[in-house]
């Protein structure tokens, strides 16, 4: 593998990765502000058998965590597995960042699969647009091109759309990107046949009309990972498919309409606030229907919208509501808006004996949770009925 480095001003770079590393006992983080000094620093240590620890570093709260918390205390505390290679951290969207142990085997067995999918098109070239701090960035960035063997893997901080297109046009490239980025090479108006190339998206699912626009003007494959920090990869889709497909060696059930796993990949030992062991099978909070085509997504089952930096839940904004005089009952969702790049949004109904302002609700929000920068849309209705499990339901 070799790697091209695009500079700001868009000059090319070969990059040398055989860079001498000394190897320290137990975990080191990797604290690089940028793409191109993480990869120069984590490519030697990896091949040195460094174990790392891998985090956003703008992330206040869990660089706070870490100052406070020695890992290597906590990890000689707990026996987890000898060939732990990587500590990666969820994103915090479900509260405070969870660490998730990955050893050699985890990763390995993952990217071999990876590889396999990949390799149904000729890859020479793999073009990388996500960040290296989370685990779909390292494991699709960054070892699956070093499996590859033969490619280019170029990097740059920050690709525009349109220059993206460009590093396509000789064709047999791998993509590894987010639907933000799909999304937007929608919305441009040159058709180009990219049918040689493989584009991967991950972090959040494509609505059926961002593929459909995306399709029309570029012909080019497209394969939707779906998988966890704790978990590893556990899905995918191709195209306008809308069933998920496991990926080998991963079985998946239905338990109480969540997502319940049985895989290799699967972190054994988790950190929250200190290490614990994760039980199999892991169960998620993804509500699915399965059948024999695989699985359907029909959505979460914890609704949490992030409010200041923070992951606030749904019914505790809604609580809030309900104290409201004039508010007897409040249903707060979070739902898309295809047509925006950032499609969330926040849609409050409430059942009320009279209308407020905008300006009065955000600053009840705000007065608890912080300042609310997310959208959103007031609805009144004349009723939110309950279920006969107490639930409120909108029709």
């Amino acid at each position: 593998m070799t790697f091209t480095y695009i500079h700001s001003d868009n000059a090319r770079e070969s990059i040398n990765l055989e860079l001498p590393y000394e190897k320290s006992d137990g975990f080191k983080r990797i604290k690089s502000t940028n793409k191109l000094s993480f990869i120069k620093e984590f490519f030697p240590a990896y091949k040195q058998s460094q174990s790392l620890v891998l985090f956003d570093q703008n992330h206040k709260q869990l660089t706070e965590f870490y100052e406070k918390n020695d890992i290597n205390t906590l990890v000689q505390k707990t026996k987890i597995e000898k060939d732990t290679r990587l500590l990666f951290f969820t994103s915090g969207s479900s509260g405070f960042p969870v660490g998730a142990f990955k050893t050699v085997q985890n990763l390995k067995e993952e990217v071999s699969v990876l590889k396999e999918l990949v390799l149904q098109k000729s890859i020479k070239k793999v073009v990388v647009t996500v960040p290296f701090v989370h685990i779909y960035g390292v494991l699709a960035g960054l070892l699956l091109p070093l499996a590859l063997g033969d490619v280019e893997l170029v990097v740059k901080e920050d690709f525009l759309p349109y220059e993206l297109l460009g590093e396509l046009e000789e064709g047999e490239t791998l993509v590894v990107t987010t639907p933000v980025f799909i999304k937007a090479l929608g919305k441009l108006s040159e058709k180009l046949d990219l049918s040689s190339n493989l584009f991967i998206s991950s972090t959040g699912p494509l609505a059926l009309e961002d593929i459909e626009s995306f399709d029309s003007l570029y012909n080019a494959s497209l394969m939707q990972l779906f998988g966890s920090t704790e978990t590893g990869g556990i899905a995918y889709k191709m195209g306008k498919n809308t069933k998920w497909k496991p990926l080998q060696n991963v079985e998946v059930k239905s338990q109480d309409e969540r997502l319940s796993v049985r895989s290799p990949y699967i972190s054994k030992f988790i950190l929250d606030g200190t290490i614990k062991e994760l039980g199999t099978p892991f169960v998620t909070e993804d509500i699915v229907k399965i059948n024999k085509d695989g699985f359907s997504l029909l959505g979460r089952s914890n609704k949490l919208i992030k409010i200041a930096g923070k992951r606030i839940s749904a019914l505790t904004i809604e609580s809030l509501l309900e104290k409201i005089d004039g508010v007897e009952r409040a249903v707060v969702t979070l739902v898309y808006k295809k047509e925006l790049l950032r499609s969330e949004q926040i849609l409050i109904t409430l059942q009320a004996t009279k209308e407020f302002k905008k300006s009065f609700l955000k600053e009840k929000i705000s007065e608890c949770y912080g300042v609310l920068t997310i959208p959103f849309k007031v609805v009144y209705v004349e009723e939110i009925r309950l279920s006969s499990m107490g639930k409120k339901v909108l029709f």
